[in-house]
């Protein structure tokens, strides 16, 4: 939580906290006035530009979410534009995110996970329905409220099927958050299709049952070789009653081609209820509710919903689903800053390698990184040394510390930014190059010397 010293105020809304700032967007906490409801505020941070790709992508997902009223997808109650800044007003969700819940209990029995999962694939099939894919179905995109229900959040980097073509994000990469759970067609630039992201809900499902994502490696671009090319290990190996049914579900959404998967998340969701109904164990919202109030976490309200974002670390072999969960702190509101739009600068060469390396080689667990968005282009040099030209699809790793960045163009003035990184912190930098471009003669005057020069 970031405290608020003065009075922060977004036409109606007054902020009782500052859950978190990113890069791209900032979080409050708000009460819409005169209802006083509880709203959740995603706001363009101040120095995103209004003609960056960002802010287009946060509109973009401001459109989406109107049109999708669905009771398992985040709802958006004012989308305001106001000189140079942007907010969405968001329902507001006392709960954790599944990333969070993952996290703190290791492994979620079979029919926990396959009522959480068809929650998932019902709001997918809605968006389906309306043409609109994902593309970004990951834990830290679903939340989990207290009573059970659940919500699919963070449409940012979602393409509508009915466009005649897909928006093109920044450089246009396919990647949004590293390749985890990306299918194999993300990861080579493909188009995405509804079946893009019932794979990614495989592995959701995959990771909800056994503790851990079924491709990881120690490099993303081993693990993106893996999503490709290999078989993950059987889920029988590590999950106890593990229903056939469901083994069988996970393995046809991690199918490699798309025609090999579920046709569709209806498909999927009349599997999945079959299954919970042989369990014999309620509802969905039921399952899901009675877990977390057996976990002690339906009782421990948040005093704030936010956490800061870590680097993911090696998971310890994980447990099932159990009532001891000391000192849990809940991040509800994580995903909804909008990872996704900056994420999405990361794959665009999959199984590329940077044309100059960085300065200094850093560990994962101590690195800070930065991100560079140049309109139209520049050279980026980092300490004194050329990273790359822009745009570039990964992230520059740094020590963390004080670091010095230009920005060169051969026909802009030189851009000098400090920046300051922390382990684990991503920042970015979204310069727009004042480039001066030459003036074109008059096709009707000719210079004198020209003249002459002419036979």
């Amino acid at each position: 939580m970031t405290s608020m010293p003065e009075r922060v105020e977004f036409d109606g809304c007054q902020v009782v906290e500052k859950l978190r700032s990113g890069p791209v967007t900032d979080l409050y906490h708000a009460i819409q006035k005169p209802l006083g409801r509880p709203v959740l505020i995603k706001a363009l941070s101040s120095s995103i530009l209004p003609s960056s790709p960002f802010a287009a992508s946060l509109e973009r997902e401001a459109r989406l979410l109107a049109e999708l009223h669905h009771p398992g997808v985040l709802a958006v109650h004012d989308f305001v534009r106001r000189d140079e800044r942007m907010w969405l007003v968001l329902e507001y969700v006392e709960g954790l995110s599944l990333e969070e819940l993952i996290e703190r209990v290791g492994k979620l029995n079979p029919p926990v996970a396959t009522a959480i999962a068809l929650e998932i694939a019902r709001a997918l099939s809605h968006a389906h329905g309306f043409g609109i894919v994902h593309r970004d179905v990951q834990p830290r995109n679903v939340l989990i409220g207290f009573s059970g229900n659940l919500k699919l959040i963070n449409f940012t980097v979602a393409v509508d099927e009915r466009m005649p073509t897909a928006p093109e994000l920044l450089d246009g990469s396919a990647g949004f958050s590293g390749p985890s759970y990306m299918s194999p067609e993300q990861i080579l630039g493909e188009a995405s299709d509804p079946r893009s992201d019932l794979f990614s809900l495989g592995v959701v499902l995959y990771e909800m049952l056994s503790g851990r994502r079924p491709f990881d490696a120690p490099d993303q671009g081993t693990t993106t070789q893996r999503i490709r090319h290999e078989s993950p290990e059987p889920l029988t190996r590590s999950v106890d009653h593990l229903p056939h049914a469901l083994d069988r579900a996970v393995r046809r959404c991690l199918e490699k081609l798309p025609s090999d998967r579920f046709a569709s998340a209806d498909e999927l969701s009349l599997i999945l209820e079959q299954i919970l109904a042989d369990a014999d164990q309620g509802s969905a919202r039921s399952v899901i509710s009675q877990a977390l109030a057996e976990a002690s976490i339906a009782d421990e309200a948040p005093k704030s919903l936010a956490r800061p974002t870590r680097p993911t670390a090696p998971k310890p072999e994980p447990d099932s689903l159990r009532p001891a969960l000391a000192g849990l702190v809940l991040c509800s509101v994580l995903a909804v800053l909008g990872g996704g739009a900056i994420q999405a600068l990361e794959w665009k060469r999959s199984e590329g390698t940077p044309r100059t390396s960085p300065a200094i080689e850093v560990s994962p667990s101590i690195a800070g990184y930065l991100r560079v968005v140049a309109e139209p282009w520049a050279n980026v040099i980092v300490d004194g040394q050329k990273v790359d030209t822009t745009p570039f699809a990964r992230s520059i790793v740094l020590a963390p510390g004080t670091h010095y960045v230009r920005l060169e163009h051969p026909n802009a003035p030189t851009e000098r930014r400090t920046i300051h990184l922390v382990p684990g912190e991503t920042v970015l930098l979204d310069v727009k190059m004042a480039v001066e471009h030459a003036p074109v003669p008059d096709a009707g005057i000719v210079d004198a010397s020209e003249a002459e020069a002419s036979p």
